[in-house]
Formats: C-alpha cells, sequence, structure tokens
C-alpha cells in the first residue's frame, strides 16, 4: 500500500486565499475520484470548517495530537462532496503542537488509505521537523509586492530544508497595477503552478458554506482548480475517475439556512 501524497498549502502572509484553495483542491480531487483527506492545521485561526459547514464538529485535529481521539474517530465527512475533514478546533489560546504531537498525527495519517491529504496550515514558518512529512508545498501569492516578496522568503526558507515547492498565485485580476506573471516567475526562480482569477463565487461560497467548486464547476476559478487537481492526479499516477456531487443538497440547505438563519 501506497502512502498518501501529504500536499502543505501554506503562505507567509496571511490574506492570501490559503483555505480557500485548500478546501476547493481537496474538493475537487474528492469528486475526481481520489480519496482526500483535508486536515485544518492552521492552529491560530480554524476556518477550513466555517468553509465547509462543518464547524460544529465535537473533536478536530488538537484531540488526535493530544491523544484524546483517533484519526479515524475525529475525521468527520462533508457528505456533498464526499470529502473528509479534519476540522480544527477553535478554542481560547491556540494550540502549539510539539513535534512528537505532530508525528502521532503522521504516524496516523501514513496508515491509511487517503490518496492526497491536503494540510492548510497557519501564515509563516513551519517546525522544519516536520518537513520530511510532506510531498510538497504549495506557496499561495497574490499579484501584489508585499505578497510576493513574502512567498520568495518562504520558498527560500523550503529550499533551505530541501522541502519541494510550487507557487500558485491566487485573486488574479490581470490588472495594470498588479505584477506580471514573468515578474513574478522571475522573482520565485521558477514557473507557476496555477493561477486562480479573483471571483464573486469564491466569498458567495465561504458566506454560504457552498465552496466554489461546488457552487459552479465552469465558472473560471472552479475550472483553474478542477486543472489544478487533474494535475496533481497525473503526477501522482491515480486514476481520474470523476463522481457527481450533491451540491443541489448543499443548496437547499443554504437556502433554509439564509431563509431561517444560520446554525
Amino acid at each position: 500500500m501506497s502512502k498518501p501524497y501529504v500536499i502543505r498549502v501554506s503562505s507567509q502572509k496571511g490574506g492570501v486565499g490559503k483555505t480557500t484553495v485548500s478546501v476547493n483542491l481537496a474538493i475537487a480531487l474528492s469528486l475526481a475520484g481520489s480519496k482526500t483527506l483535508l486536515i485544518d492545521a492552521d492552529f491560530i485561526n480554524p476556518s477550513v470548517g466555517i468553509h465547509l459547514g462543518v464547524e460544529g464538529a465535537n473533536v478536530g485535529v488538537r484531540a488526535v495530537l493530544i491523544g484524546k481521539s483517533s484519526l479515524e474517530g475525529a475525521v468527520v465527512r462533508h457528505n456533498p462532496s464526499g470529502l473528509d475533514v479534519l476540522p480544527g478546533e477553535i478554542v481560547s489560546r491556540p494550540h502549539n503542537p510539539t513535534a512528537a504531537q505532530m508525528q502521532r498525527l503522521f504516524r496516523q495519517i501514513f496508515k491509511t488509505t487517503y490518496n492526497f491529504v491536503i494540510v492548510d496550515t497557519p501564515p509563516g514558518f513551519f517546525p522544519e521537523e516536520e518537513f520530511g512529512n510532506f510531498g510538497e508545498a504549495i506557496i499561495i501569492t497574490t499579484p501584489e509586492m508585499s505578497s510576493c516578496v513574502s512567498a520568495v522568503r518562504l520558498a527560500n526558507d523550503y529550499d533551505r530544508t530541501r522541502l519541494k515547492h510550487e507557487l500558485l498565485i491566487n485573486k488574479f485580476r490581470n490588472k495594470g497595477y498588479e505584477l506580471h506573471v514573468k515578474e513574478i516567475e522571475e522573482m520565485y526562480d521558477g514557473t507557476i503552478l496555477a493561477i486562480l482569477p479573483d471571483s464573486e463565487i469564491v466569498p458567495i461560497g465561504v458566506s454560504e458554506r457552498i465552496p466554489a467548486y461546488l457552487m459552479n464547476r465552469r465558472a473560471p476559478f472552479s475550472s483553474a482548480i478542477g486543472e489544478l487537481a487533474e494535475k496533481y492526479i497525473t503526477k501522482a499516477g491515480f486514476e481520474f475517475q470523476p463522481k457527481k456531487s450533491n451540491s443541489i443538497f448543499a443548496r437547499i440547505a443554504a437556502a433554509f439556512r439564509l431563509l431561517f438563519g444560520r446554525n
């Protein structure tokens, strides 16, 4: 049995859409037939559950880290997509996991039958001793100078610790005041993994707890996410087997929440 391919979704700067990318990529992989687990490892501001409408889970990643629950016992299913989720836990004081706790988590991950594990992490650097658990990292940037400089700094840290990484441009508007893609490639000193266009469907999806890829797969943002998922499936050598989602039921549920208040 091969180990799951673990992707660290990261950024040096907050507000670039790291969780949006994590959630939508994980859903696209799941709907493409890959067994996928999404982990909310942003211990400072966990928000995967908010994006997916599963924020009411009783246990999550912290419970697994401290040995209070097994991985299997803490995972919840996102029914509209079939995605498995290990949600974050919103507590009064952010949890700062030890190296031993992280190794406990990854030991359980590598015993599973998942094809992909997407790990949404907090902005900034991650303890170096954990890098060996990741197949690669996606660095998220927006096409602004401050964001790109931060992304390059994170890429340099990854190079130093020999963690493979690729750069993804999010919230791209193709405006004159933005950095050109070629300028970003030169700063990064590499090719761009994907370019995700800025789209109103993303904040609408967050508001309604229906990620953009489920709301409309033909929207430019969703199409780009779908292409990214196919790219990873091909790279990892898995079979592409698209399956239908239950997004219509998610939309009905969202309509009820809007009419009668959010729970």
